[in-house]
């Protein structure tokens, strides 16, 4: 397979690092805080009404003439806090009669886009992408293992348990996506969960995906059935440990597909 055009990595400089020194010091006490956007605060209520009112994706905000009343702002202020949230596909504007705000499903996808890009612009590498996961997978799994509500472990895992899976089409990548949804989430700690979806999501996209993986895919699934079985039955160490050999092999297998893949910089897209 042909590599995508590489961009080379500038020499770790102030510049293509977040943090550049005692000044840039999140946690001094002296360094002055940005001002805030009476959109961003407007953007902040909103959000805090969407998760106080527990309200679903789908679910329309109020009118505008309501939002105005209740948070107090111009229609200019309102309109920009909108778009922020818009931006964050936090949710959608439908237009047309009948139309306004829509609460969007939440979605790992679009914290790893912005992820992306500053992990681009940090000098982030691909092979460092892959050590995130190699550390995070592995956690989740024993995680899952040690979750006390068996029988929703149980019945979360029966589905990858099953001799025979997909392996063709989107068939199979619903299959193999799902496993890893549900070890994640079978973690019971929703930052873990997040930040790992983030994490596999990236390697996915900017990885996986790009490569043809028909040889390996019932090698994969054939792990995946061993990982179950183990988190199923509460082993945490070998969970973990079959998690880790199981990304370790992926991580060979593309290496010698995409070689040059894993030295390359995080793409933002």
């Amino acid at each position: 397979m042909t590599s995508r055009r590489r961009r080379n990595a500038e020499p770790e400089t102030h510049q293509n690092r977040w943090v550049s020194g005692p000044e840039t010091n999140a946690g001094s006490t002296d360094r002055p805080r940005r001002a805030v956007k009476r959109a961003e605060t407007v953007a902040a209520a909103i959000v805090s009404d969407i998760v106080s009112r527990q309200l679903r994706p789908g679910d329309m905000l109020p009118p505008e003439a309501a939002m105005l009343a209740s948070y107090q702002v111009s229609r200019a202020s309102l309109r920009e806090a909108l778009r922020l949230l818009e931006v964050q596909e936090i949710i959608r504007l439908k237009p047309g009669p009948g139309g306004g705000p829509i609460v969007n499903a939440i979605d790992p996808r679009n914290l790893a886009r912005t992820s992306a890009l500053y992990l681009h612009l940090g000098g982030a590498k691909y092979s460092e992408l892959f050590e995130a996961q190699l550390s995070l997978a592995p956690l989740c799994a024993e995680m899952a293992a040690r979750n006390p509500d068996r029988e929703v472990v149980r019945a979360s895992l029966t589905p990858y348990l099953a001799p025979v899976q997909p392996l063709l089409g989107q068939s199979y990548w619903n299959a193999t996506n799902g496993f890893h949804g549900a070890i994640e989430q079978l973690s019971g700690n929703r930052v873990i969960e997040l930040l790992t979806r983030t994490v596999d999501h990236l390697w996915h996209e900017h990885v996986v995906s790009r490569m043809d993986t028909t040889s390996i895919r019932e090698q994969i699934l054939d792990e995946h059935r061993g990982i179950a079985r183990a988190v199923v039955a509460g082993q945490t160490t070998k969970s973990s440990r079959l998690m880790r050999e199981h990304f370790s092999s992926l991580h060979a297998s593309y290496t010698r597909y995409w070689p040059t893949r894993f030295d390359e910089l995080i793409e933002w897209e």
